[in-house]
């Protein structure tokens, strides 16, 4: 917006106005004391109405140019207030549009999250079905097999299948095993070598007919076995998974042997208890907590009887 400019030589000023208007009124008289005296000279009050209308006359053009420039900067702050609000208008309108895309996009994965958790928690289930399966086929794999632990090393002689099959009759009784015992594939265990005079590794061993294998575990609860002087322990090999659930039952199972109760530990971990031995119906627990917990029941209504 363009605005007239001050006349040159002209002070902005309100002294710079009196001092012009003072210059101009001298000039005034000055003219009229030089003019012919035969005019008639003009009376105080003719002078002092001029004087007011010259005074009017600089104090309107005094307030129109103060007005004109308080305006002009008026409006140059407005011009820059104006480009600066358009500015922060445009940056707030681009984070705006962004907030609603980033909404849209967060909606969007949330949507893709919710999806993904339920084929998470389906897939989960599933892995944990695969895993039950994929145990219980190792423990099936390993019913017809038993350990055998403290035959020296070197004693089968390159043979372990047959060894076994011999040694069985020889250490639970020929009467009970007349003839060798059918024996699939027989091995030591996958551990190094143990020096001269170490612990001998475990001998693995698959026997043909589960019911012979059962028997074999029977007969080397009841006895003690040795072979070459050494003493030889069976047992069932169980996974690590089932191992760790059966060793869950071992106070429980002591403290019921203390207290001569009938009991009996089932494949897999599941501990069969005969409190009445006339009723021959047993208490099935799954859980070692809560067969300690029946246990100490009984015998504290035990003892109250006694």
């Amino acid at each position: 917006m363009s605005r007239q400019r001050n006349p040159p030589g002209k002070s902005k000023t309100i002294d710079g106005y009196i001092s012009s208007a003072n210059a101009s009124g001298a000039n005034a008289s000055d003219s009229r004391s030089s003019e012919p005296s035969v005019k008639p000279t003009a009376t105080t009050s003719d002078i002092t109405s001029i004087d007011k209308t010259h005074m009017y006359e600089i104090c309107k053009e005094m307030c129109k140019e103060m007005s004109e420039t308080i305006l002009g900067r008026l409006d140059e702050r407005f011009d820059a207030f104006d480009t600066k609000f358009q500015s922060v208008l445009s940056v707030q309108t681009d984070l705006q549009n962004r907030m609603v895309s980033q909404e849209q996009t967060t909606s969007a994965l949330e949507e893709r999250v919710e999806v993904l958790e339920a084929k998470c928690e389906d897939l989960t289930k599933y892995a944990s079905q695969l895993q039950t399966k994929l145990l219980d086929l190792e423990a099936r794999s390993r019913r017809h097999n038993i350990k055998i632990v403290g035959i020296k090393e070197d004693s089968e002689e390159g043979k372990p299948t047959d060894f076994v099959s011999k040694l069985i009759p020889e250490l639970l009784g020929k009467q009970h095993f007349p003839h060798p015992v059918k024996v699939d594939r027989a091995h030591r265990s996958l551990q190094p070598k143990s020096t001269a005079g170490g612990k001998p590794r475990t001998i693995m061993a698959r026997i043909h007919h589960f019911q012979v294998k059962e028997q074999i575990l029977r007969l080397s609860r009841t006895q003690s076995m040795e072979y070459k002087g050494n003493k030889i322990l069976i047992f069932p090999d169980y996974t690590n998974e089932v191992m760790s659930q059966r060793r869950a039952f071992r106070d429980v199972m002591k403290a019921l042997r203390d207290g001569g109760v009938k009991h009996h530990l089932r494949y897999p971990a599941r501990l069969h208890v005969y409190w009445d031995e006339e009723e021959n119906i047993p208490e099935v627990f799954n859980d070692p907590a809560a067969a300690e917990a029946a246990r100490s029941l009984k015998e504290r209504s035990a003892s109250a009887d006694g």
